[in-house]
């Protein structure tokens, strides 16, 4: 398979390295021990914010985060500054702690341990892959440890740019090449069947493809959020909506782990650390062919009226996408 190896526009609108964010999941390997980890590869300081919830800051890209992914296992240190618990009598207090904790021991059997990277540039990210292999060979597990995981490996590239016409084409190439994309991956069935990186809706795809559809960025923000009230889309747009009109957002989607950041969210990837030299680097080229096929206007039609035209089933489209790939022209 002809994957791309580097973006076709690899500098933002203001001339930077376009960077990427990593979020890893994984279980079996105790947070504590991650950050041990972290700290080996990449120095800084390690600070427990608390029972689930773990630092590694000063780092040689910035601060590591590492956490049991459940909101309700943590308390006071993961919130906000100035949004701690205040006013609680001792008692009220202590209990809440307790029952956090609880929470937390009952949730690391099925519940993933998580690292946020901070964003590195993408030439970099061979040094995320370096922490995979590192987290697998100290014993951490990823999606096919259990039958009960059902972890992923999440990028956040940085847009280059922040127009509508650039932003729709990287939709549109994404639904088009999205049945590939996940039979590339062998996205892992439990993963499938649960709800947390769902395919967009079909009238929503059909819209958007409609080579009629020429919105302005506050439409396809508002056409977005209609049609996607949720964070859980396998290309998850509302960070990078929220970063661009924030107030838009949040009067249609109450949800507080929305967080306003310049980058697509592709959610789609399994966490596959010990099966792969190089599992993010992997995952990062994969994307890339969705970036190639948003800067190709010509493939980008032929593709998008074929859809339209045959809305062929997921099986028989992903062996045309497949095919594409491998030319770089649309049959």
């Amino acid at each position: 398979m002809n994957f791309p190896d580097q973006p076709l526009l690899p500098r933002t609108a203001g001339g930077d390295l376009r960077r990427v964010g990593v979020e890893i999941e994984f279980g079996a390997l105790p947070l504590k021990d991650a950050a041990q980890i972290v700290q080996r590869l990449f120095g800084g300081q390690i600070r427990e914010a608390e029972r689930f919830y773990w630092q590694v800051e000063e780092t040689k890209y910035g601060t590591f985060s590492l956490e049991l992914d459940s909101q309700y296992a943590h308390g006071e240190g993961k919130l906000p500054e100035g949004a701690a618990e205040e006013g609680l009598d001792p008692l009220v207090a202590k209990l809440q702690q307790n029952t956090r904790e609880v929470i937390g021991e009952i949730s690391k059997v099925v519940v993933p341990n998580e690292i946020t990277c901070p964003p590195v540039p993408y030439t970099a990210l061979g040094e995320i892959d370096e922490l995979t292999g590192a987290l697998a060979a100290a014993g951490a597990e990823d999606t096919k440890g259990s039958p009960f995981y059902a972890f992923g490996l999440q990028l956040n590239p940085e847009v280059a740019e922040e127009g509508a016409d650039y932003i729709l084409n990287h939709l549109r190439a994404f639904c088009l090449l999205r049945d590939w994309l996940r039979a590339e991956i062998d996205v892992d069935r439990l993963r499938q069947f649960l709800p947390f990186a769902d395919p967009f809706q079909p009238d929503y795809v059909k819209r958007i493809l409609d080579p009629a559809y020429a919105p302005d960025l506050p439409e396809l923000i508002e056409d977005y959020l209609a049609a996607n009230p949720t964070r859980n889309r396998e290309l998850d747009m509302l960070p990078l909506f929220a970063y661009l009109d924030e107030p838009r957002v949040s009067r249609r989607i109450g949800d507080a782990l929305v967080k306003a950041r310049p980058t697509f969210h592709y959610r789609l990837p399994d966490s596959r650390l010990g099966q792969h030299p190089a599992p993010v680097t992997r995952e990062w080229r994969r994307w890339l062919a969705v970036e190639h096929l948003a800067g190709d206007e010509k493939n980008l039609r032929a593709l998008a009226r074929r859809y339209l035209r045959e809305t062929p089933p997921p099986e028989s489209w992903a062996k045309i996408c497949a095919a594409f790939i491998e030319k770089g022209e649309a049959a």
